[in-house]
């Protein structure tokens, strides 16, 4: 499973990234390129404990294994999937700082030390491996949105 931990595959995330332009169309769901960008940047924050984000209460399954590994690794992310409103708070401003603060997110969660981390708000605690690849994944989901 590809990871931010790993360089290779924060390489070629950031890579992708860079070939998002505001006027790139979705190929579904309601984001256009720019508001797409705001909420991974809010996801990352999410992960690092500068964002907090009210828990769901959603099916308590994902909380537990084998629900949640399967939801982190295994089966890819659901296209539709509604993201917690904190996620979407963040209005887009100047594209490139926008895409600038996602690249400097990856680097920061890439970077976690071991040790307690927040909770996730639908997986509920977390290791800092489970966030690496959960960002990869939520990351990698969203550039396939848009073509990349």
């Amino acid at each position: 499973m590809p990871t931010l931990r790993n360089a290779t595959d924060r390489k070629g995330l950031v890579e992708r990234l860079g070939r998002v332009t505001p006027e790139s169309k979705a190929q579904w769901g309601k984001f256009d390129a720019p508001r797409m960008i705001c909420h991974l940047g809010n996801a990352l924050d999410s992960a690092v404990g500068e964002l907090a984000v009210t828990p769901t209460g959603g099916p308590w399954m994902l909380r537990h294994f084998p629900m949640k590994h399967l939801a982190l690794y295994v089966i890819p992310m659901p296209k539709g999937a509604k993201a917690a409103p904190e996620l979407l708070a963040r209005a887009p401003g100047d594209f490139e700082a926008d895409r600038r603060r996602v690249v400097a997110g990856i680097e920061r969660v890439a970077a976690l030390p071991g040790g307690p981390r927040p909770t996730h708000f639908l997986f509920g605690p977390m290791t800092v491996d489970q966030w690496n690849a959960l960002n990869w994944k939520h990351i990698d989901h969203h550039l396939r949105q848009f073509g990349g």
